[in-house]
């Protein structure tokens, strides 16, 4: 009878697992998009930023670049500390989840 009692035990400790690792690997894709749309938005501003450049013919337009450049480089900073707060937010979410997946009492 014990016998039983183990594989049921290793089941559930299986099962419990399994649960785990879903949890965790949904918070790493989240986190994954959240990286790869921060830096689309990098790359879309470099690439205009880029493009502009190649059609400069004179000081003034080179000063307007440097100024966009600028505002383009505090988006930059305001994404990408939007994206940290974000990232943040699905760990929490992620560790509250397999808190309460370790904590589950034992299924009879």
């Amino acid at each position: 009878m014990s016998e039983v009692n183990g594989y049921a035990d290793l089941a559930r400790l299986v099962e419990q697992a399994a649960a785990a690792q879903a949890v965790a690997w949904r918070g790493m894709e989240r986190v994954a998009d959240l990286q790869l749309a921060a830096m689309e938005g990098h790359a879309r501003a470099a690439t205009g930023l880029i493009a502009d450049a190649m059609q400069a013919n004179d000081a003034d337009a080179v000063q307007a670049l440097v100024r966009r450049g600028e505002e383009l480089q505090r988006e930059g900073v305001q994404r990408a500390a939007s994206a940290v707060g974000d990232i943040l937010d699905v760990a929490v979410q992620t560790a509250t989840s397999l808190g309460v997946l370790a904590g589950q009492p034992a299924r009879a």
